[in-house]
């Protein structure tokens, strides 16, 4: 997995991006979706959606309401 340079600031609007991201893909599993499909949507392979979120984080989120 690629590291994030730390010395290097990141863009406010590209770290909002990704935390818009990262909810979208959680609340896609959170719902049932399967990984390959929400891979799908976002344009990537299945394992970056796994490793953005493994199952047993998943899991974890499955039971709010």
């Amino acid at each position: 997995m690629a590291k994030r340079n730390a010395s290097k600031p990141k863009d406010p609007i590209q770290a909002e991006l990704d935390s818009l991201k990262r909810l979208f893909t959680l609340l896609l599993l959170k719902s049932g979706a399967p990984q390959s499909e929400v891979a799908m949507a976002l344009g990537v392979d299945q394992s970056v959606v796994s490793r953005m979120f493994p199952a047993r984080k998943v899991k974890k989120f499955e039971n709010l309401k």
